[in-house]
């Protein structure tokens, strides 16, 4: 019986955390979470990583 609540739980929790996932992709996919970089008010993107840790300007931003 107890094995029954353990097997039970188990499948209660991964179906909780597969339906979280599920939504975080399918918001991710719709744009709503952007992972890339970050906009400014004026539409600009700056890159969020080590790659621009130096302030350096990045090619894509010389450009516009």
């Amino acid at each position: 019986m107890l094995n029954f609540f353990i097997g039970i739980a188990f499948f209660e929790a991964g179906a909780f955390f597969g339906f979280f996932v599920a939504a975080l992709m399918q918001a991710a996919r719709s744009g709503e979470i952007g992972l890339n970089g970050k906009e400014d008010s004026h539409g600009r993107e700056h890159l969020v990583g080590a790659e621009n840790c130096a302030g350096a300007v990045s090619a894509a931003g010389r450009d516009r």
